[in-house]
């Protein structure tokens, strides 16, 4: 089966420079208030972690909640001044550490451990919403949506965090295994390029005017570019974050 060839080139959505977009993007968070939500799209070593973690340099309180492991990029939390935890007992109070990431990775691959793992998991979104004014960042949401089973709770956080005041930014690899509501809910998506056609097809379920332009131009990005779509205000751009 032949590839339908895009209708639209993507030098026809705007190419703007990493620190522009970054201070727009800024600029534009502090002006939308609470309900903002971020999604990272991409495949692996696409440098879609890199780009969030770079991006939640500018907010001032966040939790990161690990899942894997061992991952090579962990480091780069605490290189960044992070407090690293194991479990939501030692949530530290934020005024000493406004950063904290916790590490709650599997202990195996028996149901019993994947059991023992999302629960430690929910405890981390209960207190994060709870606490509220803050940034949670998921590096691999499909993990809890697919393997974990926790699509109701990751679908009352989406829709319930932004009278906490929290956003999640939420990264993942198969847009396919992921929520629907990593798609409609954020405000800001950004797109790693992907010619798998499930990927693509997820995008139709963006909460934007444009779907189908967002589709052709992630098929078309160089390697380490990005589609940026503001879902709030129709706007879409195309940058190209540096490496850590």
């Amino acid at each position: 089966m032949t590839i339908k060839a895009p209708e639209i080139d993507k030098l026809e959505v705007p190419e703007i420079a990493w620190p522009e977009f970054v201070e727009r993007f800024n600029i534009d968070w502090a002006a939308g208030g609470s309900g903002q939500h971020v999604s990272g799209v991409g495949r692996t070593r696409s440098g879609k972690t890199t780009t969030l973690i770079q991006m939640l340099d500018h907010r001032r309180f966040v939790v990161a909640l690990l899942t894997k492991r061992v991952d090579p990029l962990y480091a780069s939390f605490r290189k960044r001044g992070y407090h690293t935890i194991k479990d939501v007992s030692e949530w530290p109070e934020r005024d000493w550490h406004p950063k904290i990431a916790i590490h709650i990775p599997t202990e195996g691959l028996t149901k019993g451990a994947a059991q023992r793992q999302a629960s430690q998991i929910r405890r981390v979104l209960d207190r994060a919403w709870t606490v509220g004014k803050l940034d949670l960042f998921v590096d691999e949401i499909s993990e809890l949506h697919d393997l974990l089973g926790m699509e109701t709770e990751l679908r009352t956080f989406y829709k319930e965090a932004g009278s906490s005041d929290v956003a999640l930014w939420a990264g993942t690899q198969k847009g396919v295994r992921a929520p629907r509501e990593m798609y409609d809910q954020p405000r800001w998506l950004f797109f790693w390029p992907t010619r798998n056609r499930d990927e693509l097809k997820r995008i139709a379920d963006m909460n934007a005017s444009e779907p189908e332009l967002a589709r052709q131009i992630v098929a078309q990005l160089d390697r380490y570019e990005v589609l940026v779509v503001d879902a709030w205000e129709d706007v879409m751009v195309r940058t190209r974050p540096p490496k850590l």
